[in-house]
């Protein structure tokens, strides 16, 4: 994997339904993308994943759910440019380990510890 200088300003984008993306887009969110299946999600990742002005790819959990290429999915989870943050639907109910990953996956801190 190349190393890239980041010299510009980075996009967030959105991946997941078309509720939420209408609150993304409200909230300035202007690149995000209603999902509805494995091709248009993994597409929509590989395209994401080669370009070099995306910074935060925010996905909701039935979207993370719907890719199966194992070599994306460690994308994934491995990548630092961009960050993948994975919330959950509207109606799903999170749980406090659940919220608490969230968390450290989209700050990089446990913010539960106490220092």
């Amino acid at each position: 994997m190349e190393e890239r200088v980041v010299d510009k300003e980075l996009k967030i984008t959105y991946l997941g339904n078309s509720l939420l993306n209408v609150g993304f887009r409200i909230a300035g969110i202007a690149d995000s993308s209603v999902v509805s299946s494995t091709h248009d999600a993994e597409s929509k990742l590989r395209e994401l994943f080669e370009k070099n002005d995306t910074g935060i790819i925010i996905m909701t959990s039935s979207v993370r759910r719907m890719v199966k290429d194992r070599r994306l999915n460690d994308l994934i989870q491995t990548s630092m440019l961009p960050t993948v943050i994975e919330i959950p639907e509207a109606n799903e109910q999170v749980g406090e380990d659940d919220l608490r990953n969230l968390i450290m996956r989209a700050i990089g801190i446990d913010i539960t510890k106490n220092v």
